[in-house]
């Protein structure tokens, strides 16, 4: 019976260390950058400044493997809203044509950004291949998931040998959310990532660890309260203290969710 116990133990040990190493290998994120130009905008819901906004985050593993896959994405700004009628639009279709997006969209385009990724088997997150894409935002009049009163963008991938190993063209769709950041009414951009771009291949997954994009400063002219006003793409409305809070919130394959933030200015 003692030699029982003593394995029964023993196993339990065992099992214990093994689910702690598991619970240690986890994804870490962080918010690296989350400026608006001007940096002191504040803006008001009645009379928005049209801002220019970098953001970018990233994404490691705390044990020093690939990073587990993420899904989805929920990005916004403390009290940054989405303007998308200031400027021109273009349709989802347009938006992922391929080998390039249709010319319609060209004047839609409303900003730029790189995503570098690591891809390998499922089963071995030492593997760590590359896979840099460019990333073009741009405004969306239709689309999977897109509202006509808030409207969404098209985030379109592209890439290819020698940065990636598998040619990418193709847009993701990712409609604007109302929300609230920092305790300000605010507007994020959420979307899922096609399961085609996460797994390119049977077995193999495809990891985001760094992200980085611009939204530039584009105007135009919306009714806001019966009145004419000159507004951005991306506009602040408000603020809440010196620094605006940045937020992303990540969905892995299971659901879990994990969110990161930063404040600028630094």
């Amino acid at each position: 019976m003692r030699k029982l116990w003593i394995a029964g133990a023993a196993a339990a040990v065992i099992a214990a260390l093994s689910v702690t190493g598991i619970a240690l290998a986890v994804n870490t994120y962080n918010v690296n950058l989350g400026k608006t130009t001007p940096s002191k905008a504040k803006g008001s819901p009645s009379k928005p400044v049209p801002v220019q906004v970098d953001f970018g985050f990233t994404v490691g593993e705390s044990t020093g493997l690939r990073p587990s896959v993420i899904v989805q994405y929920r990005i916004g700004g403390e009290g940054l809203w989405y303007y998308p009628k200031a400027v021109p639009s273009c349709t989802f279709s347009q938006a992922d044509q391929s080998p390039k997006y249709a010319s319609a969209c060209n004047k839609a385009v409303v900003g730029h950004g790189t995503a570098n990724n690591q891809f390998g088997a499922a089963n071995d997150r030492n593997a760590k291949g590359k896979c840099d894409v460019g990333l073009t935002l741009i405004n969306l009049s239709t689309g999977p998931g897109i509202g006509k009163k808030l409207g969404g963008m098209a985030i379109r991938v592209d890439g290819g040998p020698p940065d990636c190993p598998l040619p990418l063209h193709r847009a993701i769709s990712a409609p604007f959310f109302k929300t609230t950041i920092g305790g300000v009414k605010s507007e994020e951009l959420r979307f899922t990532v096609p399961d085609n771009l996460v797994h390119p291949a049977p077995g193999v997954d495809n990891s985001i660890v760094k992200s980085v994009n611009k939204v530039l400063k584009r105007t135009g002219t919306v009714t806001i309260n019966g009145k004419k006003r000159k507004v951005g793409f991306y506009s602040a409305i408000g603020i809440k203290g010196k620094k605006r809070t940045t937020r992303v919130t990540f969905v892995d394959e299971t659901g879990r969710k994990f969110t990161a933030q930063t404040e600028f200015p630094k």
